[in-house]
């Protein structure tokens, strides 16, 4: 059973402020989150993203310490 943050009512909701979130993390960075790449970009910032061309084109995000996938 999908559990829904206490915030979110229902799925598709849940969804919109996920993907509003993702968008804002774009949107910092200043830049899409670019070709996919079998290479992590090397000085990476917080909240940097990144498609990960070996992990089935995963996009991640930088966390400052590992890359974290977003799904």
């Amino acid at each position: 059973m999908l559990h829904l943050p206490p915030t979110a009512s229902s799925v598709p909701e849940w969804i919109r402020k996920a993907a509003g979130a993702i968008n804002g993390l774009i949107k910092q960075r200043g830049a899409p989150f670019g070709e996919p790449s079998d290479t992590a970009p090397p000085s990476p910032r917080i909240g940097e993203a990144w498609i990960d061309s070996t992990d089935s084109n995963r996009a991640k995000i930088w966390d400052g310490s590992t890359w974290q996938a977003l799904w």
